[in-house]
């Protein structure tokens, strides 16, 4: 085993040390154009200088540009429009008071005899079931894949 690994090694090192001398012949090693040019072919130099005179910088678009720390538009968080009640004594809808419900997510819906759901509300997780008291609300109601939830300001479906 241990004449294989010496082997190996050697190996590596010889055929590395062959890529590095063959590559060492394309690097000036210091000299300046004018002396690889009179040596021989001048397309052996390697000469750095020129190519970054010949650079040319990269013109920037005036629109259209993204930030690019900034969120793609598909994590972007849009607010939801929070909900209207009317008043039931036919007055107009512009005076419509608006209810705000804890932005509660639905999960999942485990049905069964005692049907339980799953909802998430600012990065927690509650199992809850018919009767719970959670996050402010009560779970009045599961059915199928909706979970009904009252709180001081009324009762809301979450789908």
């Amino acid at each position: 085993m241990n004449k294989l690994l010496v082997f190996m090694v050697s190996a590596t090192l010889l055929l590395w040390g062959a890529f590095l001398w063959k590559m060492s012949d394309k690097v000036d090693g210091g000299k300046t154009v004018e002396e690889v040019e009179v040596k021989g072919n001048p397309d052996e130099a390697l000469d750095m200088r020129g190519l970054l005179a010949r650079l040319k910088p990269q013109e920037m678009p005036s629109n259209g540009l993204r930030d690019p720390f900034g969120l793609p538009k598909q994590y972007v968080v849009v607010p939801k429009v929070p909900r209207r009640v009317q008043k039931p004594s036919g007055e107009s809808q512009d005076k419509a008071i608006p209810v705000k419900h804890p932005s509660i997510l639905l999960d999942a819906v485990l049905p069964g005899d005692n049907p339980v759901a799953i909802l998430k509300f600012r990065g927690e997780s509650a199992v809850v079931s018919v009767g719970q008291e959670v996050w402010g609300v009560v779970v009045a109601a599961i059915k199928g894949e909706k979970v009904l939830l009252r709180d001081e300001a009324g009762d809301f479906w979450l789908n």
